[in-house]
């Protein structure tokens, strides 16, 4: 792209005296002065990239999951608490049975 703008600016810089000079003026330096400028500026100014945000990666916390602690209830009269095989979920359920 600097390239490019150099090649205008040059040619820019040689056409226009030779076209004021042709039709009449003889103050054909300023313009191919100011253009040159404009055009060095813009060449020479550096450029710099807008700031990119980069997220972080997100962190994994870990959480222990709450204990809880079940008191045991006091037996009913006549009761006792044991625990039974579930034949429907086969998992082990406590129970209340009553006392022999």
């Amino acid at each position: 792209m600097k390239k490019i703008l150099a090649i205008i600016a040059l040619a820019l810089a040689v056409i226009t005296p030779a076209q004021a000079w042709h039709s009449g003026y003889h103050n054909g330096w300023v313009a191919p002065f100011v253009v040159g400028g404009a055009v060095g500026y813009a060449v020479a100014r550096p450029y710099y990239y807008p700031p990119y945000y980069y997220a972080p990666p997100p962190q994994v916390v870990y959480v222990q999951p709450p204990v809880y602690i079940q008191q045991p209830n006091p037996a009913p009269e006549g009761l006792h608490q044991i625990s039974m095989l579930d034949g429907t979920c086969n998992c082990y359920k406590t129970v209340w049975v009553p006392n022999q």
